[in-house]
């Protein structure tokens, strides 16, 4: 019993994350952004990364905020870039957006070059 409960929660967390990225693609977010290297705005691992490091535990709720609101001139090397505000997202999907960005860079943060490690 406990082994089919643990491939069942493994299901939904594996669901949740490829939720996030058809969202990040459906929306437009992968115009801007890359996953790792900048484009015409911050990398996801990168945004995860800074928010993690400036917000601690309420990086989740910052990086919902700049989603949901848009932001200007958070990150220093885009300063003329201005992240649109997504209003018609629902609760539910800037949580699972936020989630995946998030998630982006814990399980790949050693992907990065060893001084931008950062980060909690």
């Amino acid at each position: 019993m406990k082994k089919i409960l643990l491939v069942s929660l493994a299901t939904v967390t594996v669901l949740s994350a490829q939720s996030g990225e058809t969202l990040a693609k459906d929306n437009g977010c992968m115009e801007c952004h890359n996953i790792m290297g900048k484009k015409l705005a911050p990398a996801f691992m990168g945004t995860a990364r800074k928010n993690l490091k400036w917000y601690g535990n309420d990086a989740k709720s910052k990086i919902i905020d700049s989603i949901k609101n848009g932001s200007k001139m958070k990150y220093r090397n885009f300063a003329d870039t201005e992240m649109p505000a997504y209003k018609h997202l629902s609760d539910k999907d800037l949580d699972e957006v936020s989630t995946w960005i998030l998630d982006l860079y814990r399980s790949n943060r050693n992907a990065m070059p060893a001084n931008r490690r950062g980060g909690r």
